[in-house]
């Protein structure tokens, strides 16, 4: 063994794996992660730290570690918030706050002036947005595709608003995302829709916990999959980027001119990580 957390040594790099959720880890249309299920085994054996990074809710990604048999520091609502699991790190990292067994850093701005800063640029240009918080628990499930626990869940929102543009013109859209540029906000494009997140992102987020693993573990090896746009902070970050490949037209050629060292995987979603890692844990552990 090399670099495994299992098997650490002062000299060799330990490995950490950031990974998105849906497209990635995750089946775009079903939300399975049953194709990813040997990578997954490998790392529970070796004991890698496998940190979810993604748009969703601490509670829908608290849910999902569950399912995945994960316990490590997971990132919520595109860098909104960083949540390590209390007594992970043997030091209590600096501007903690303590929520239900967690240590958690807030990195984003509350989710209230978001959605009334995304309501105020949209009403000054005239251009109409439909985010979560206008929409009931039905509709999220409907537009999600999810079921009525699952959009429960997803509504429980803390620093980010996921947000839909009813007018198809790319100019009409390209006019909202300056304006709200232009007001300080950042705003990515998810699988299915735009978030707005203020000046914080997935970036900010991983940077403050690779140091926090740096200071824990000494010399690491970072790890990050990803498939849309909206990764391009996370697969900046880190050692190893890698693509997961996207079926929608461009989107993984966008990402390697952005990122010209990345890997890609010839498998799109779960299939595709699962080709991966494992080339990773080949690669770096065994």
């Amino acid at each position: 063994m090399k670099n495994s957390s299992k098997f650490r040594t002062k000299r060799d790099p330990i490995l950490v794996v950031f990974t998105e959720l849906d497209g990635a880890l995750l089946d775009y249309e079903t939300y399975s992660f049953a194709a990813a299920s040997e990578a997954l085994a490998l790392l529970r054996h070796y004991e890698i730290p496998v940190v979810l990074c993604s748009s969703k809710t601490h509670a829908e990604i608290e849910h999902l570690q569950h399912d995945l048999r994960l316990r490590h520091p997971f990132i919520s609502e595109n860098g909104g918030a960083i949540f390590m699991p209390r007594g992970y790190f043997s030091f209590t990292p600096d501007g903690v706050r303590s929520f239900d067994g967690y240590d958690v850093i807030d990195v984003g701005a509350p989710y209230w002036q978001l959605v009334e800063a995304l309501h105020r640029v949209s009403a000054e240009v005239g251009i109409k947005v439909v985010g979560f918080s206008d929409m009931s628990e039905d509709e999220v499930a409907e537009d999600c595709k999810f079921s009525s626990a699952q959009a429960r869940l997803a509504k429980l929102r803390e620093h980010d608003e996921p947000f839909r543009i009813p007018d198809s013109d790319p100019a009409v859209r390209s006019r909202l995302l300056a304006a709200l540029h232009k007001a300080g906000l950042n705003c990515t494009q998810g699988g299915r829709h735009y978030h707005v997140t203020g000046v914080a992102d997935k970036a900010l987020a991983i940077r403050r916990l690779i140091s926090l693993y740096e200071q824990a573990w000494g010399n690491i090896l970072t790890v990050a999959l990803g498939d849309s746009p909206n990764d391009l902070p996370l697969l900046q970050q880190v050692n190893i980027p890698i693509v997961v490949r996207n079926p929608d037209l461009g989107a993984s050629g966008r990402l390697l001119c952005k990122v010209p060292t990345a890997r890609i995987s010839n498998a799109e979603g779960p299939r595709g990580w699962n080709e991966m890692m494992l080339k990773v844990i080949e690669e770096h552990v065994t």
